[in-house]
């Protein structure tokens, strides 16, 4: 039997064939277990590494400015959009506030509502409530629900912006309280744009006495993520850091209207965040009894 060339060239072909597919079932179960290897080592290398301290908040980090019991348990981390090495310099924060409101204390007096015939008040919805619902009639004001600190001389409240209301006359008292709506943010931008708006409040009107008033808490049901009483306090106690007790001084009126754990008292709000119409008047006595009268 002859085999001619062609015959041959197939034989060859198929030899070859056979040959390849003898060695990939051969070589292959190898390549397979190789390639898993690879790849359970490459996943392993890309999970990221959590340290304890990332991932359990250490306890006196997190804790609030004012050590209070609370009547909740709240698992949330209320780092509040920045770091919780923020708040591990509460204690030294806690330290500055008490000496500044220490300074305070000692410069106020009772007044009466003459007092604030040269007044203008410079806020967000509280401002707003004691306006419509206090009993300081006599004052100017600048205030509406939603103002920040970043705004204040950017957004006009009823039509009218700040800069014509501030150069408009001499004032003999600013009272500032802005930040509820900014607590949320990052706190160096929010106290960037709160002593921004300090500082050129004393430069159109140098010789007003400023008085910095700290932000209400709110109930313990009312607390979010963003907003909390945690959150508050060292908003509060960054806020006192600009007052020298001479010519800018610190407001805080939450005494009057929290309950023992240092939370907004419920039966004062019902949203846990404004107090009633009622109660503005109380705001406005307390404001009265804590006056910096001029030598």
């Amino acid at each position: 039997m002859k085999i001619n060339k062609k015959n041959m060239s197939r034989i060859k072909q198929n030899i070859y064939t056979l040959t390849l597919i003898v060695t990939c079932l051969v070589v292959s179960p190898f390549i397979f277990v190789k390639i898993w290897k690879t790849s359970a080592e490459s996943k392993k290398s890309t999970i990221p590494k959590t340290s304890v301290s990332e991932a359990v908040p250490e306890k006196d980090a997190a804790a609030p400015v004012e050590n209070v019991p609370t009547p909740k348990e709240n698992s949330e981390s209320a780092d509040v959009q920045t770091d919780v090495s923020s708040f591990a310099e509460q204690e030294i924060v806690t330290t500055v506030t008490t000496a500044a409101a220490d300074e305070n204390t000692a410069k106020f007096s009772s007044s009466d509502m003459s007092y604030f015939d040269d007044a203008l008040f410079i806020g967000d919805s509280r401002t707003v409530g004691i306006r419509d619902y206090g009993t300081i009639k006599n004052a100017d004001y600048f205030c509406d629900v939603g103002l920040t600190a970043a705004a204040a001389f950017d957004s006009p409240a009823e039509g009218v912006y700040l800069d014509s209301i501030i150069d408009a006359k001499q004032y003999g008292k600013i009272y500032i309280m802005l930040g509820i709506n900014e607590v949320g943010n990052d706190f160096e931008y929010t106290m960037t744009q709160y002593r921004a708006l300090v500082d050129k409040v004393r430069a159109h009107q140098p010789d007003a006495i400023i008085y910095i008033m700290a932000n209400l808490h709110v109930t313990a049901s009312a607390e979010t993520y963003s907003i909390n009483n945690e959150a508050i306090n060292y908003l509060n106690s960054r806020m006192a850091e600009l007052c020298d007790g001479k010519k800018v001084f610190y407001l805080d009126v939450n005494e009057v209207f929290d309950n023992e754990y240092g939370y907004l008292n419920d039966e004062y709000t019902s949203d846990g965040v404004h107090v009633y119409a009622e109660h503005y008047a109380k705001w406005c006595e307390w404001l009265c009894d804590h006056a910096v009268l001029s030598d």
